[in-house]
């Protein structure tokens, strides 16, 4: 008796899950992608919701108050009603409603002249030709904006020969219109070290077939905007180098190759790595 009792109750958790699956009715799906706004006032952007509800879409939050929100079917439109004078972009957060569905997009409002903005690196790892981990901090130091951690090539025992290569995984494939490679930095003022002379910059979706997209060229003596002729590690050093691209690159892996450096011994240092998109 005990088994048919079993028996039974498993046959009837059967049914009942069977029909809680069929209980559930399929709502359907939004997806809203981020709108971005200019820095003045008055500035209007229209995104189209992609959705297979025929529902209206209709406001539950609006966000902040520097932006207004209005819906003409599946058609968004965000207009500023205030500019943006600060020296960093701004966001908020807009809620929508479809049918049953409930999603949430963000409003991006530029700052004045921007034109790119840096992707998230918190999740990205890098690997290389070689490392003297312990000076500078090694790879995990190419994703802090702290220039006195840096990865260094390696010296000991012995200098590791040029070129010297860096391999970056994004994570995902990102569209990339721009790359900045930071400087080692060193005391008050800060002083910057020019080690790198020569940089190629590669990207790749698949980490095997890596082609050119841009790269920089520091060589020394290099005169400052002021006249002064810099030959070595200074204040006056730029503490990054940007490399716009001529057009954005879909990529998930960056190779930066340094084929020269402003030294005899060939050694390098890399403070950062950055890459973003084009808005």
């Amino acid at each position: 008796m005990k088994k048919l009792s079993y028996l039974l109750s498993f046959l009837v958790a059967v049914i009942l899950y069977g029909c809680a699956e069929t209980e559930q009715p399929y709502v359907g799906y939004i997806v809203i992608e981020r709108a971005v706004v200019e820095s003045s006032a008055n500035s209007t952007a229209t995104i189209t919701a992609d959705t297979d509800i025929s529902s209206p879409i209709t406001i539950v939050d609006e966000g902040a108050e520097w932006c207004d929100v209005n819906v003409n079917g599946k058609e968004i439109s965000i207009t500023t009603n205030q500019a943006n004078t600060g020296s960093n972009f701004r966001t908020t957060t807009v809620r929508v409603k479809c049918g049953y569905r409930e999603t949430a997009f963000t409003v991006l409002q530029k700052y004045n002249g921007q034109q790119y903005l840096e992707y998230d690196w918190t999740k990205w790892t890098a690997i290389g030709s070689d490392v003297q981990a312990n000076d500078g901090g090694g790879y995990p130091s190419l994703f802090s904006e702290d220039r006195t951690k840096f990865w260094h090539s390696q010296y000991s025992p012995a200098n590791a020969p040029l070129p010297h290569w860096i391999v970056i995984d994004m994570k995902e494939e990102l569209e990339c219109a721009q790359f900045s490679i930071g400087r080692r930095a060193y005391g008050t003022g800060p002083t910057n070290y020019p080690s790198v002379k020569t940089m190629e910059i590669h990207a790749s979706t698949d980490n095997e077939n890596f082609t050119k997209v841009g790269g920089f060229t520091f060589a020394l003596p290099w005169e400052a905007p002021d006249g002064t002729m810099v030959n070595g590690n200074s204040t006056l050093v730029p503490p990054h180098e940007d490399i716009a691209l001529p057009a954005p690159v879909t990529a998930r892996y960056i190779k930066l190759i340094i084929t020269e450096t402003n030294n005899t011994t060939g050694v390098a240092q890399v403070s950062f790595f950055k890459a973003y998109e084009k808005i």
